[in-house]
């Protein structure tokens, strides 16, 4: 059968009949290429230019997880990072937040994954009850302020130099420090500072 210009190829073009560099980026429309049509490890690191993808519109939540990553490399990437299993020296100040826990009345129950340094002002007969979600090793502080002639009680876990709480201060605008350390699961140990303003 006699043909008008070139003759159809007998067989379906493959990538033997393209030429290196025939066909750009500008041949193909939007969507022409999708994951379907590339072969399983076709592309690799070396194939895309440096920030040729980026995470911030081009990666979808969840692709990149852990078994992406291999063993270092983020600490690699990012030095500075703080390690949980790692020492470490920091060359500039790490301080921690102060909860604070407002006016309190009666019972205080302590949430220690809330912060290591609690603040309250006691308007009221308080007793500091054993502390929710304690860990050994944990250590702070908590700052309490009188609003009058209140008294404070503690929780069997918090234990003082030679058995005895201490009385806290029972004069508005006094203030009193305890510095705590958890040993155990059911231990705290603490020392109180009573009156740090020195306030009458």
């Amino acid at each position: 059968m006699p043909y008008i210009g070139l003759r159809p190829p007998t067989s379906p073009v493959d990538s033997s009949d393209i030429a290196s560099g025939a066909v750009a980026n500008t041949d193909l429309a939007v969507g022409a290429v999708t994951t379907h049509s590339i072969a399983a490890g076709a592309i690799d690191a070396g194939d895309i230019g440096t920030g040729g993808v980026s995470a911030n519109t081009q990666l979808g939540a969840g692709v990149v997880t852990a078994h992406s990553l291999g063993n270092g490399e983020v600490e690699t990437k990012i030095p500075t990072m703080a390690k949980t299993d790692s020492n470490q020296s920091f060359s500039v100040a790490q301080r921690g937040t102060i909860s604070a826990l407002g006016v309190q009345t009666s019972t205080v129950t302590l949430d220690m994954n809330t912060a290591n340094h609690f603040s309250l002002t006691a308007n009221g007969n308080i007793t500091l009850a054993n502390p929710s979600n304690i860990t050994a090793g944990q250590g702070g502080s908590i700052v309490i302020t009188a609003n009058g002639s209140y008294t404070t009680s503690f929780g069997s876990q918090w234990r003082f130099a030679t058995g005895s709480a201490p009385t806290m201060s029972t004069v508005a605008g006094k203030q009193d420090r305890l510095d705590y350390y958890v040993v155990s699961s059911n231990t705290i140990h603490t020392v109180a500072t009573i009156d740090l303003l020195g306030t009458a």
